[in-house]
């Protein structure tokens, strides 16, 4: 059983239980990363068909009101097609729901051991978005680097799940890197999380420091983390990339 998405399932149940300001993003996800779950495990055409139902109408009744609607405009077999562009030159698509289902079902090829290894082998040359799909980053990591005995940071993709190296003092978005340019905001209530902003091109993108809690999964905390998205906003900045929920 592929580890990953027992991690998230794991993690979000914990924190169900502990922040209720996030209880409707949380039951909102977790169904979500079960679908993920049976979706790698599963091989016949009939068992995918039926998890990529079960996706779209618990996406038309539990998502986002606009999510939701733009979900209903589809039919649940345009799934299969979405999940064919990932490895053919069928063109993705376009539309917010489309690239709702895409994401997910992107990270579901992207748990593929294979798929992994061609994803560290395109993370050369690194920059402020991912050097295998070109896409923003959704969450910055920080952990310890015991060789280098040093904090790393890095960057994960929100389509791919690819994560690769990046400053820890550079914007991902305009790569300012005078500090006082970068503040960073935090919320009492998530002490190992914070916001990594930039006055120059008021964008920014949320941390999870695993220093501080290893126990820490960054896309389920991330996507939970609400106060640190007020409170960014309040501040006036932007996120770089949108969630699943689309915060």
């Amino acid at each position: 059983m592929p580890d990953v998405f027992e991690k998230r399932i794991r993690r979000a149940e914990t924190l169900l239980a502990t922040w209720e300001f996030a209880t409707q993003i949380l039951s909102f996800f977790r169904p979500i990363a079960q679908i993920q779950r049976d979706l790698f495990l599963s091989r016949e055409t009939e068992i995918k068909t039926r998890l990529h139902s079960r996706l779209w109408e618990h996406v038309c009744t539990r998502g986002p009101a606009a999510l939701a609607d733009d979900a209903k405009r589809m039919k649940p077999g345009d799934l299969l097609g979405i999940e064919l562009s990932l490895s053919s030159w069928i063109d993705p698509p376009s539309d917010p729901a489309g690239q709702f289902f895409l994401q997910v079902l992107a990270q579901v090829e992207s748990a593929d051991p294979l798929s992994k290894e061609l994803r560290e082998a395109s993370s050369v040359n690194p920059s402020g978005t991912c050097p295998h799909c070109q896409l923003p980053p959704i969450v910055s990591v920080l952990r310890e680097d015991k060789q280098a005995d040093t904090v790393r940071r890095t960057l994960l993709c929100p389509r791919s799940c690819n994560e690769w190296d990046f400053s820890r003092v550079l914007c991902p978005s305009c790569e300012e890197e005078r500090p006082e340019k970068l503040p960073r905001l935090t919320a009492q209530e998530i002490p190992w999380m914070r916001v990594e902003a930039c006055d120059s091109c008021h964008k920014y993108i949320k941390s999870v420091d695993l220093t501080l809690n290893w126990e820490a999964e960054p896309l389920v905390d991330e996507l939970a983390s609400t106060p640190l998205d007020v409170i960014a906003r309040e501040h006036g900045y932007v996120k770089i990339a949108p969630n699943l929920a689309g915060i």
